[in-house]
């Protein structure tokens, strides 16, 4: 395909020639110039109104993070999966000046977090994510909440609980109360499989495997919220709770969040600071006005 800001010039001297050299066919050579006149116009308004819809973006996207989180989702919580994919929609949606995050969230799988969390930290180097602890954002919630531009926290919010927790339940006890004795048969190539099974108490050797891992996901966690909170760290080990949950006041004095306020706040705060919105922008389905 030819250009036509490229191909106008030299196109236009070779009509000028024929125009000089044959005067019949001067009539159909105007035709043709006009032509090119009116898509070099169109061509003209169509990037005059890419530039304006690239720099006149006046939605705010809401995005709920909220009850236990799975990576597909289910009845009691959101799905980390559908939290990357509405983040990084609305992120890449020139109709969108910003987003907010809508945390109440106890947290959630180790699974799909770390994707949930790279979502956010990439949209908010696009364009500001306020994140707003309302009015729960613990373990997995606050480390995909610390990645926005702005973590703000609700006056009766809790925000923490970095780390990560393995659980083990043995019921042998119990199962040898109700005269039931469970025989677990493995495939010879796989002798550790399930050797966290709730039949019996956990092995040292196994118990250590989870152990590793919990510290694992544990330091993924801390890097991850020094990132986002910009601070080292150390700072996240030490001052962040180690684990447990803080108050407003306590987790602003401490840089685990920036402000405290209402959801309302912040929607309103954000609307403000917006661009002014043409009246034939399309509406998006993410955001609202």
């Amino acid at each position: 395909m030819i250009k036509i800001e490229s191909a106008a010039p030299d196109l236009r001297q070779v009509l000028t020639q024929i125009t000089s050299i044959d005067a019949l066919v001067a009539l159909e050579v105007s035709a043709l110039a006009d032509c090119l006149a009116r898509a070099e116009q169109r061509q003209a308004l169509l990037a005059a109104a890419t530039a304006q819809a690239s720099s006149s973006a006046s939605k705010i996207a809401l995005v709920s993070i909220a009850g236990g989180l799975t990576p597909r989702g289910s009845w009691f919580g959101s799905s980390l999966s559908g939290i990357a994919a509405q983040v990084t929609r609305a992120a890449d949606d020139q109709d969108v000046a910003g987003l907010v995050l809508d945390v109440d969230s106890p947290g959630g799988t180790v699974s799909g977090t770390v994707e949930a969390a790279a979502a956010v930290a990439a949209a908010a180097a696009k364009k500001p994510v306020i994140a707003i602890a309302n009015t729960l954002a613990a373990s997995a919630a606050y480390w995909i909440a610390s990645q926005a531009s702005e973590l703000v926290m609700t006056p009766s919010a809790d925000v923490g609980s970095i780390g990560a927790m393995i659980m083990h339940q043995d019921i042998s006890g119990w199962l040898d109360q109700v005269g039931v004795k469970m025989t677990i048969v493995r495939s010879e190539q796989s002798p550790l499989k399930n050797e966290a099974h709730p039949f019996a108490p956990l092995s040292d050797e196994a118990k250590a495997y989870l152990q590793g891992r919990a510290n694992e996901a544990g330091a993924d966690f801390v890097k991850a919220v020094a990132g986002g909170r910009r601070v080292t760290q150390t700072k996240v080990r030490e001052e962040f709770g180690q684990g447990r949950m803080l108050g407003a006041r306590e987790a602003v004095a401490r840089g685990m969040a920036d402000r405290i306020a209402t959801l309302d706040q912040v929607i309103g705060g954000m609307l403000q600071q917006r661009s002014p919105r043409p009246s034939s922008r399309r509406r998006s389905a993410l955001a609202f006005d």
